[in-house]
């Protein structure tokens, strides 16, 4: 085989990686979400339900079970700092349990006003009723960039006691980051991961092919800005972004630092679907296709 047909294969093997089990997030009060993910996703993908202020539990309850019964794994944000008591967040995790539902994604809460006993989701973690309702798997957030209001060394340190604790406690652990828009953000992060022990599963969030305007609120409301300012610096490119952003060239480049730093390999994708569920699995497809008219243009002659 030469060189650039091994190349080629380890860049496939990248992309399988990374996008052949990503994942997706959507909002819960989004009534066709089962219908359109039966016509654009795989059976079995996970698809987050976010957490949105006000949003009723019913909905996110209905919305996991419509989803389940569809083929697909709901996977809902569980917010520590939005449940009034422990009664509420048990009676939550029971009707969880009994959609079928088996994993969640436990937040914190970026919100400036705790309403009950749980002012982190350590906290919540430490009740222990996440094993005692059934559940395998807990997802924890991270943040390439600094949190705009907890120090770096403070997350990261919560972090392993969260990852440790749920593993003491019989579930398995993964991370899932913030999107951010700076591949090289991204790769020291995920060294800083793997240096603290957390290598298994780590998923990287991005933003989902969307509108500048919409990709830039978004931001600002994530506590991304000097990221987003980011897209706003791209000189040239910054026409093409007035239209709509995609992440082709930062996916492009996550795929490179994969074939090519072992720390790396084991990625795989997250996608905020700014834009809409259809629209964003639709541009993955068309991503993977593209990729694979690429490389074989490249490996067709020695």
């Amino acid at each position: 085989m030469t060189a650039s047909k091994a190349h080629a294969c380890s860049e496939d093997e990248a992309c399988r990686q990374f996008l052949g089990q990503y994942s997706i997030e959507i909002i819960p009060r989004d009534t066709r979400a089962a219908e359109m993910a039966r016509r654009v996703l795989s059976p079995g993908t996970e698809i987050y339900l976010a957490s949105i202020s006000g949003e009723p539990q019913e909905t996110v309850i209905a919305r996991a079970l419509e989803l389940r019964t569809s083929g697909f794994v709901p996977v809902p944000h569980v917010v520590a700092r939005r449940y009034e008591s422990p009664n509420q967040l048990e009676t939550t995790l029971a009707r969880l349990q009994e959609a079928g539902v088996d994993r969640a994604l436990l937040l914190g809460g970026d919100v400036a006003r705790v309403v009950g006993p749980f002012p982190s989701s350590r906290a919540v973690l430490e009740t222990g009723l996440f094993a005692r309702y059934g559940f395998e798997r807990l997802g924890f957030a991270t943040y390439p960039q600094p949190h705009p209001h907890i120090p770096t060394d403070v997350l990261d340190d919560e972090l392993g006691q969260k990852v440790s604790l749920t593993v003491r406690q019989g579930m398995t652990p993964w991370v899932v980051s913030q999107f951010c828009f700076e591949p090289d953000a991204i790769a020291a992060h995920i060294r800083r991961l793997r240096a603290r022990g957390i290598a298994d599963d780590v998923r990287v969030g991005l933003a989902g092919p969307a509108t500048l305007k919409s990709v830039m609120r978004l931001a600002h409301m994530c506590g991304v800005t000097n990221s987003a300012q980011a897209l706003r610096s791209l000189g040239q490119k910054f026409g093409r972004l007035v239209v709509g952003y995609e992440p082709q060239e930062l996916i492009d480049r996550l795929l490179h630092d994969m074939e090519t730093k072992a720390e790396l390999r084991s990625l795989r994708g997250h996608f905020f679907g700014f834009g809409g569920l259809e629209q964003t699995a639709t541009w993955i497809r068309e991503y993977r296709c593209k990729g694979r008219r690429r490389r074989c243009a490249a490996t067709a002659f020695p």
